[in-house]
């Protein structure tokens, strides 16, 4: 039988968090809702909003199709490229350079 999408949204809202080292009460902080209703979300009593689904994305750093079991996958990249794209193009060149260095050294 499939898990209602309620109770998928709220297991993989509830484990990111965790990963992410956010409580209960900052995540609820941070996305402007109370401690009650995130609760209830993580246990998929109830659905979000999706103003405050984009939010939980944005704060979370993944993508809203991950959050509601479309995708099994986490897409770190996408944050990092969002992040990267707020940047002058003067500084993509030392990025890539510095990119570059840590792939080396972790690669090893």
């Amino acid at each position: 039988m499939k898990k209602d999408i309620n109770i998928i949204l709220g297991e993989r809202i509830k484990a990111r968090r965790k990963d992410v080292r956010l409580t209960r009460e900052q995540l609820a902080e941070k996305i402007n809702v109370s401690v009650r209703f995130l609760a209830d979300v993580e246990s998929g009593k109830v659905g979000v909003s999706l103003s405050t689904l984009k939010m939980l994305c944005d704060t979370l750093n993944v993508s809203a199709d991950y959050l509601l079991g479309v995708s099994e996958h986490i897409d770190v990249g996408a944050s990092l490229i969002k992040k990267i794209e707020k940047l002058p193009l003067d500084c993509l060149n030392s990025i890539e350079i510095v990119v570059d260095e840590f792939i080396k050294l972790t690669s090893k």
